[in-house]
């Protein structure tokens, strides 16, 4: 068994050697021991037969003389460039009101599907959904601004900015009418689109649609009728709490360490595990896909522009001019917008009052089921789309 302790035990006696240091005891240990003399064909018969056990002993020596540490961070690092690279690939781009905004393509033929991602993370989230609706549509996956591969400008962000974005990405890009697929942000910008721009949409799918921009979802009279007293007095307390949280993430000094802390990626893959369901769909180019997009220079201020920002219209308010066919998709295990909250309910008892409406609950299912199961989601989304 490797011990530390047999490296650091002092020599003795009249011939002692200083020690070799870590680098020399890591290159030694890396360097192929070359057999002494000429090497005859016997020789090169006996190496040849023994080159592969060689290679896998200098590979046990290797990460022994190599700190566990360094090489997790090794590993971890190499894994990071492969993801990232994985994650950026067939990525294309269009410019709209001179900012750069990335999206992914796929198919031929068939109905035009446009999916719109959820806060913090990117097109990236559809990577199976897109490739399992390409089978018989012309599928598009945009990145919002602001996320991403597109571009992280320094402006108000709102959810109209990213209702025009997906507006004029139908025009300029798909060029014919689409059905409009979102996942928790992503489903209110589809409802905006379908609302501002009904000739644009041929149909809606929402994936766990979310309430507001960010956590300062709007409070529509009515909301916690039927709930508990308790649930009716936390609601001014987290009114309070996330106006100061509003209030000091506008100074750099507090907001940066903030940003700095959640970007990281042991913060991240946390936090996706505590929205997955299925901790394997976290995978490296998951985590990558988020981590990479808040290393880039505009991130930390996209960010705090994004969370202070204005939460918008509710899906309530915006639904007298949604006329299309909807599809409503919802885990009933989500913590986010639990299906049993205020808005969850209306979206269940929508089907009733709404013509077109369709609902479908997802048992042992989260916020992100579309990339968390995406073999139980992708057809139900196919099946719709294509009855259209």
């Amino acid at each position: 068994k490797y011990s530390i302790k047999k490296h650091l035990a002092p020599r003795k006696g009249a011939d002692a050697r200083p020690r070799p240091s870590h680098r020399e005891r890591r290159e030694r240990a890396l360097s192929p021991r070359a057999p002494a003399g000429t090497m005859t064909s016997a020789t090169r018969a006996v190496a040849a037969t023994t080159s592969i056990s060689s290679r896998r002993d200098r590979v046990v020596v290797a990460r022994r003389s190599t700190p566990r540490g360094v090489l997790a961070r090794r590993t971890r690092a190499a894994s990071r460039v492969i993801a990232a690279a994985a994650t950026a690939e067939d990525v294309a781009t269009y410019e709209w009101n001179g900012m750069k905004c990335a999206y992914r393509a796929k198919g031929d033929a068939g109905t035009p599907v446009v999916l719109v991602h959820g806060f913090g993370v990117s097109s990236y989230q559809y990577r199976d959904t897109i490739d399992a609706l390409a089978k018989t549509n012309r599928v598009y996956a945009l990145d919002l601004l602001g996320f991403g591969l597109s571009d992280q400008p320094d402006v108000p962000y709102e959810m109209e900015f990213w209702r025009d974005q997906v507006s004029h990405f139908i025009d300029d890009v798909v060029k014919a009418p689409a059905v409009v697929v979102g996942n928790s942000i992503g489903s209110l910008a589809a409802l905006h689109v379908a609302a501002k721009a009904p000739e644009r949409v041929a149909g809606v799918v929402l994936l766990n649609c979310a309430g507001g921009m960010n956590n300062k979802v709007k409070r529509l009279p009515g909301d916690f009728d039927g709930f508990g007293w308790q649930y009716k007095a936390v609601v001014p307390v987290f009114s309070v709490v996330l106006a100061i949280i509003d209030f000091v993430l506008r100074f750099d000094a507090v907001a940066k360490p903030v940003f700095d802390g959640v970007r990281g990626e042991e913060n991240v893959r946390g936090a996706l595990r505590g929205v997955y369901k299925d901790p394997t769909r976290v995978d490296d180019a998951l985590v990558a896909s988020i981590c990479d997009a808040a290393e880039r220079p505009g991130a930390f201020r996209a960010f705090v522009r994004i969370l202070t920002g204005p939460p918008g219209p509710r899906p309530e308010e915006l639904m007298d001019d949604v006329r299309c066919p909807m599809l409503i998709l919802w885990g009933d295990e989500d913590g986010i917008t639990p299906l049993d909250f205020p808005l969850g309910q209306y979206f269940v008892n929508l089907p009733e009052t709404r013509a077109r409406t369709t609902l479908k609950v997802f048992e042992g299912e989260g916020h992100c089921l579309q990339d968390d199961n995406p073999s139980a989601v992708s057809p139900v989304i196919g099946e719709w789309v294509n009855a259209l």
